[in-house]
């Protein structure tokens, strides 16, 4: 029953292209590029070790972590959200049996891409394997996925709304993946956030793992140390899990009864007040989704703060690292808001049946656009602010007014070319995780080659095909009107942008021609 139930979710796994990015691609894609930045490195002059030889195997441990931790819990979130784990507690099948098969697809996911990981890590960047510490490995690695499973279990536990498990799933890994060695491998800390790395599991998965694949280490590569901290925080995880674990979802709050009398009908809105409308709504959609918040609102301001923690004093472009970090995260913020978000709203009224009901009502159709756009820029325009003011805080950046005109203009000529290019994969692309699939799936790569994720010196192909695209030239926008050295506005960046968003247009404007004419 185990076996055949975790074959099920594992198609299921398969089948969400959402998901497979981020637990499988997503640590794959992270290690190509920066193998591709740190080339044939070595880790000391005359050593045969390359310094890949010390990042494959932790983004190997993010991936595990990701498949046992994040996917379990947003799937089993997601199974008690519609009731199938309600249904299947009224079936013969025991309830060890389905827990059983949940958890055995999340380490058969885990271990994929652990194995994935490890085969391109030999195979591209002459990983060496350890053979000697190779039962330590697979020790620790065992150890880390029986207990981000269990903490996985806790998280649905804990957590009764799949939208905030969600959140816990990716945001909580991602930050804390910052502060344990995985993302920033060797990174010298604050002591106040190395501690806090320190207790959490992620990092001793980290160290027990790269102790294993560490080829200058004597003897077998056990960790003893880190393994017991696993094996605590499985044992608190599947403790909390048996406690508070519900199959049924929380109840849904009941909205008050309105007191007083009806609204008067207002007439017909005007032609401001319909895109005004569609803005708020889209406004109140994100308030009430916390993982989308996360990670277009909280998640730049967050990385900001924790990487100028990192790295004080250091500087990227000729600038000082906080003003690059500023403009890097206003271009992160834009991306996301107008390319990743639009899309998927688009996409998910789309499979709702939301667009077609729309259809036959008086409302346009470039008012329902226009109020994703205006959304999109409001999100936008308050992320930056708060930017903003934490580095005119926290770090003495001071903004001159001609930077405020500058970033305004690379925001919307930003916003409105991503929101076109976002339209577009809706056009091309079905159903909803396709179209959430290749939003993602293009846009962190990009990130990482338009220098909005610097991982280092890239090769002349990377670069180029960052200098072709558009997100780093709305980089380069908005850090050319920050540098305080005053260099001229940056025009050339900002019709390279305005090109992409006619080409967009145009493109989109073929798609829909095509599908009209189509049988």
């Amino acid at each position: 029953m185990i076996g055949r139930l975790a074959w099920h979710e594992t198609r299921s796994f398969l089948r969400t292209p959402m998901a497979a990015v981020f637990t499988v691609a997503m640590p794959l894609l992270m290690t190509v590029i920066i193998g591709a930045s740190l080339g044939d490195q070595l880790v000391r002059p005359g050593s045969d070790v390359r310094v890949m030889q010390f990042v494959v195997p932790v983004m190997a441990v993010f991936g595990l972590a990701q498949g046992c931790f994040g996917a379990l819990a947003i799937r089993m979130a997601e199974l008690r959200d519609r009731g199938w784990l309600k249904r299947l507690r009224g079936t013969p099948v025991p309830a060890w049996a389905v827990l059983g098969g949940l958890a055995g697809a999340s380490l058969a996911v885990g271990a994929a891409t652990v194995a994935v990981q490890l085969a391109v890590g030999v195979v591209f960047y002459d990983t060496q394997v350890v053979w000697r510490a190779v039962p330590a490995l697979l020790l620790a690695l065992l150890a880390g996925a029986a207990c981000f499973t269990a903490l996985g279990f806790a998280a649905v536990a804990l957590v009764r709304s799949a939208a905030a498990v969600q959140l816990l799933g990716t945001g909580l890994l991602l930050a804390l993946a910052f502060i344990s060695d995985v993302i920033l491998v060797g990174a010298r800390l604050p002591a106040w956030l190395d501690a806090v790395g320190w207790v959490f599991p992620l990092r001793h998965l980290a160290h027990a793992v790269r102790d294993a694949t560490n080829p200058f280490l004597p003897g077998a590569g056990l960790s003893g140390d880190h393994l017991l901290v696993l094996v605590a925080w499985g044992i608190g995880g599947a403790a909390l899990a048996v406690w508070r674990f519900g199959w049924e979802r929380a109840p849904a709050r009941t909205a008050a009864t309105p007191r007083g009398r009806p609204a008067r009908p207002r007439g017909r809105p005007s032609s401001m007040s319909l895109p005004a409308g569609q803005a708020v709504h889209a406004l109140v959609r994100l308030r009430r989704d916390p993982a989308t918040a996360f990670f277009t609102v909280i998640l730049p301001v967050l990385l900001l703060v924790l990487i100028s923690l990192i790295f004080p004093g250091a500087q990227v472009s000729g600038v000082r690292l906080p003003v690059f970090m500023l403009g890097a995260m206003i271009t992160y913020t834009v991306g996301v808001a107008s390319y990743v978000n639009i899309a998927e709203t688009i996409s998910g009224d789309r499979e709702r049946g939301v667009l077609k009901r729309l259809a036959g009502t008086p409302l346009p159709g470039w008012a329902y656009h226009a109020g994703n756009l205006t959304n999109a820029l409001l999100v936008t325009i308050a992320t930056a602010l708060t930017l903003a003011l934490v580095t005119a805080l926290g770090y003495g950046v001071r903004i001159e007014p001609r930077a405020v005109l500058g970033m305004l203009a690379a925001i919307v000529a930003g916003a409105a070319c991503f929101s076109v290019l976002g339209a577009l994969v809706v056009a091309l692309a079905s159903r909803q995780q396709t179209v959430n699939a290749i939003t993602l799936g293009t846009f962190l790569p990009l990130a990482f080659v338009s220098d909005v994720f610097v991982i280092g010196e890239l090769p002349a192909v990377l670069r180029g095909a960052g200098d072709v695209l558009p997100l780093r030239h709305v980089s380069h926008a908005i850090l050319t009107v920050l540098d305080p050295a005053g260099r001229p506005w940056p025009w050339a960046d900002l019709a390279v942008v305005a090109a992409w968003t006619a080409a967009g247009i145009a493109a989109l404007a073929v798609v829909r021609a095509r599908r009209r004419t189509t049988p």
